[in-house]
């Protein structure tokens, strides 16, 4: 990552740092959604510790995605500059997942 004289990534890398983060968390959550689906299934007959292990890493990897996200909202913002409002932000992001939520669903 270059950075500038200030001290400050350019912005297209801004824009790229954003992005790998949005999609870290997205492939988090799909992980973290595909695991439960094993635990789920682990959790009958002689597989129910294993069930409960995997369990476990469920909550470690919707932990993991939780950081993301808020790490998504400390990266510097695409276009608002650096002083953007968390709230800002945060709209902008809620947006953004519920017209790919919308996307995947049609």
């Amino acid at each position: 990552m270059a950075v500038t004289t200030t001290g400050a990534a350019a912005p297209a890398e801004q824009h790229a740092v954003r992005g790998d983060i949005d999609q870290l968390h997205a492939d988090a959550l799909e992980l973290a959604r595909r695991t439960k689906a094993l635990a789920i299934a682990l959790d009958h007959g002689d597989y129910s510790a294993a069930g409960g292990r995997v369990r476990t890493a469920v909550t470690h990897l919707w932990r993991a995605a939780e950081d993301l996200h808020g790490a998504f909202h400390r990266a510097p913002p695409r276009c608002a500059g650096p002083d953007a409002a968390i709230s800002q932000l945060c709209g902008r992001r809620m947006r953004y997942l519920a017209a790919r939520a919308g996307q995947k669903a049609a």
